[in-house]
Protein backbone atom coordinates (compact mmCIF):
# COMPACT_ATOMS: atom_id res chain seq x y z
CA UNK A 1 0.00 0.00 0.00
CA UNK A 2 1.53 3.31 -1.09
CA UNK A 3 0.90 6.33 1.13
CA UNK A 4 1.52 9.94 0.10
CA UNK A 5 4.47 11.63 1.80
CA UNK A 6 5.03 15.01 3.39
CA UNK A 7 2.28 17.50 4.16
CA UNK A 8 -0.27 15.51 2.15
CA UNK A 9 0.16 12.44 4.36
CA UNK A 10 -3.16 11.08 5.54
CA UNK A 11 -3.32 11.15 9.34
CA UNK A 12 -5.38 8.31 10.75
CA UNK A 13 -7.00 8.69 14.15
CA UNK A 14 -5.71 5.29 15.21
CA UNK A 15 -2.14 6.52 14.68
CA UNK A 16 -0.98 3.13 13.44
CA UNK A 17 0.97 4.31 10.42
CA UNK A 18 3.40 6.80 11.99
CA UNK A 19 4.75 7.98 15.30
CA UNK A 20 2.91 10.51 17.45
CA UNK A 21 5.65 13.14 17.04
CA UNK A 22 5.71 12.80 13.24
CA UNK A 23 1.95 13.35 13.06
CA UNK A 24 2.28 16.39 15.41
CA UNK A 25 4.97 17.85 13.12
CA UNK A 26 2.74 17.45 10.08
CA UNK A 27 -0.21 19.09 11.83
CA UNK A 28 1.99 21.99 12.98
CA UNK A 29 3.49 22.42 9.50
CA UNK A 30 0.02 22.49 7.93
CA UNK A 31 -1.05 25.23 10.36
CA UNK A 32 2.10 27.30 9.74
CA UNK A 33 1.87 27.08 5.94
CA UNK A 34 -1.48 28.86 6.05
CA UNK A 35 0.37 31.91 7.46
CA UNK A 36 -2.10 32.56 10.27
CA UNK A 37 -2.36 35.87 12.09
CA UNK A 38 -2.95 33.95 15.33
CA UNK A 39 -1.45 30.56 16.11
CA UNK A 40 -2.99 28.83 19.15
CA UNK A 41 -1.24 25.65 20.25
CA UNK A 42 -2.14 23.24 23.04
CA UNK A 43 0.78 21.09 24.23
CA UNK A 44 2.35 21.23 20.77
CA UNK A 45 5.60 19.56 21.80
CA UNK A 46 4.59 16.88 24.28
CA UNK A 47 6.57 13.68 23.70
CA UNK A 48 9.32 15.53 21.80
CA UNK A 49 12.87 15.33 23.10
CA UNK A 50 14.13 18.60 24.62
CA UNK A 51 16.63 19.44 21.88
CA UNK A 52 14.09 19.06 19.09
CA UNK A 53 11.41 20.90 21.09
CA UNK A 54 13.79 23.80 21.70
CA UNK A 55 14.53 24.14 17.97
CA UNK A 56 10.81 24.18 17.16
CA UNK A 57 10.11 26.73 19.90
CA UNK A 58 12.84 29.01 18.56
CA UNK A 59 11.27 28.79 15.11
CA UNK A 60 7.75 29.49 16.39
CA UNK A 61 8.75 32.55 18.44
CA UNK A 62 11.03 34.08 15.81
CA UNK A 63 9.96 37.72 15.34
CA UNK A 64 10.17 37.40 11.55
CA UNK A 65 6.85 35.53 11.61
CA UNK A 66 3.74 37.67 11.42
CA UNK A 67 1.62 35.55 13.72
CA UNK A 68 0.76 36.13 17.33
CA UNK A 69 1.37 32.99 19.34
CA UNK A 70 -0.66 31.62 22.24
CA UNK A 71 0.63 28.40 23.77
CA UNK A 72 -1.04 26.26 26.40
CA UNK A 73 1.68 24.05 27.80
CA UNK A 74 3.24 22.62 30.91
CA UNK A 75 6.59 22.24 29.14
CA UNK A 76 9.13 24.40 30.99
CA UNK A 77 11.12 25.03 27.79
CA UNK A 78 8.63 27.77 26.86
CA UNK A 79 9.16 29.74 30.10
CA UNK A 80 12.43 31.49 29.28
CA UNK A 81 11.58 32.14 25.65
CA UNK A 82 8.23 33.92 25.71
CA UNK A 83 7.50 37.61 26.22
CA UNK A 84 4.55 37.01 28.52
CA UNK A 85 3.48 34.04 30.65
CA UNK A 86 0.08 33.77 32.29
CA UNK A 87 -0.45 30.92 34.73
CA UNK A 88 -3.95 29.70 35.52
CA UNK A 89 -5.37 27.61 38.33
CA UNK A 90 -9.00 26.52 37.95
CA UNK A 91 -9.54 29.31 35.43
CA UNK A 92 -8.10 32.02 37.68
CA UNK A 93 -4.92 33.94 36.86
CA UNK A 94 -2.38 33.14 39.57
CA UNK A 95 0.75 34.52 37.93
CA UNK A 96 1.23 37.09 35.20
CA UNK A 97 4.85 37.71 34.12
Amino acid sequence: KHLPKGLNTVLRTEGKEMSYTVSKKIILARAILKKPKLLVLKEPLDHFDQKEASVIIDFLIDKKHSWSLIVVSQNSLWENKLDKIISLDNGQIINNK
